[in-house]
């Protein structure tokens, strides 16, 4: 049995009204066997993935920026480093991890407030949003109700920043920088051999090829559909699954791509109230867009070829991110018009002319 509630026109969202068989001290296979039905009956009902839905706001809206926190899913080595580049220089509120860095004393701080670390030039909300410790406390301390925030960057724990941080009195916008899953983890294989100063850092990959990584080592596979269809990293994904994820996408999501940089920061700076006539706003726009993409945290390393087994390998592994990949070129192109229609309507103070 369940409850199925209508959310527009076109949208039929499945509640199950029992609740899930209990995990907790079971061995019994027949439990288990009962917890798996209900969660496959679950995904296939399902259309858009309900975490998101109560509390983002649906991309048919007008935005009201004075009003909308941002949050950003940074998908590592998809320009998100230029994009978070990009917003320092426009001195946007950026919440992320730098604002709890003990350097700087607000690592303890019990109210949110945006502060300007050193000579950085740059504006930092002081809570830390790439964890799930300092989501929870940037929850407690009242991070979006606060207003401080510009820009909310979260990485790995999208779903779980969404779920505390935002509510049905706060509801969101999402945006995200994409780019081919394939060509991504190639990148992530060779940025990591030499980014000393990420966490990421893996010296000892340098003595390995691309097909062993991609075959022994590399867990990050079909991530993005796995992500916004509320999965678990080590799950299994189905035709479902894919469903929920593009599903989401189309609604929820103002969808940037990496190959399409400027173009996605001018839809961005729409749901953010930017106005691209200041003058600040036109001096970093031309700095990062006005003679080709400034790229940071780029990282020059051997061409992979397509079809060559390495590729082939990680293709096969992310064969649902692929597939979701080319919805996302596509839904790129699609919310064009309503995306331009609204530079109008929030023109103002903080709107784009």
């Amino acid at each position: 049995a369940g409850l199925i509630v209508s959310m527009s026109s076109y949208d039929l969202i499945y509640f199950p009204l029992q609740k899930p068989p209990s995990e907790t001290g079971s061995r019994h296979l027949g439990l288990r066997r009962s917890l798996s039905i209900w969660r496959s009956d679950y995904r296939k009902n399902r259309s858009v993935n309900p975490m998101f839905q109560d509390r983002i706001k649906p991309l048919t809206s007008t935005p009201d920026p004075e009003k909308e926190t941002v949050i950003f899913w940074h998908i590592p080595k998809s320009g998100g480093t230029t994009l978070k580049s990009l917003y320092k220089c426009m001195r946007q509120a950026l919440a992320v991890r730098v604002g709890v860095d003990p350097r700087y004393g607000h690592q303890d701080d019990k109210e949110v407030m945006a502060f300007e670390p050193g000579n950085m030039g740059a504006l930092f909300v002081n809570v830390d949003t790439l964890s799930r410790e300092g989501i929870l406390r940037a929850k407690k301390m009242g991070l979006v109700p606060s207003g401080k925030a510009d820009l909310i960057v979260t990485s790995g724990a999208l779903g779980f920043a969404i779920e505390h941080l935002y509510d049905r009195s706060y509801k969101g916008r999402v945006v995200a920088l994409f780019r081919n899953p394939v060509e991504r983890l190639i990148s992530k294989f060779y940025y990591s051999q030499v980014a000393t100063w990420e966490r990421s850092y893996r010296p000892e990959w340098k003595d390995i090829d691309i097909e062993y990584w991609a075959v022994h080592i590399n867990r990050e596979n079909d991530m993005m559909v796995k992500t916004l269809a509320g999965l678990g990293l080590e799950d299994e994904v189905t035709e479902a699954d894919l469903r929920i994820a593009i599903k989401t996408l189309r609604q929820l999501f103002i969808i940037g791509l990496m190959s399409q940089m400027e173009e996605s920061i001018h839809r961005f700076n729409i749901f953010m109230g930017i106005d691209e006539s200041d003058e600040n706003m036109k001096m970093c726009m031309d700095e990062y867009f006005g003679h080709g993409v400034r790229k940071e945290n780029s990282n020059p390393h051997p061409k992979v070829k397509e079809g060559s087994p390495g590729w082939q390998i990680l293709a096969e592994k992310n064969s649902f991110d692929l597939r979701l990949y080319e919805s996302i070129v596509v839904l790129f192109d699609e919310q064009k018009e309503i995306i331009s229609s609204y530079a109008k309507s929030v023109a103002g103070p903080k709107g784009v002319e």
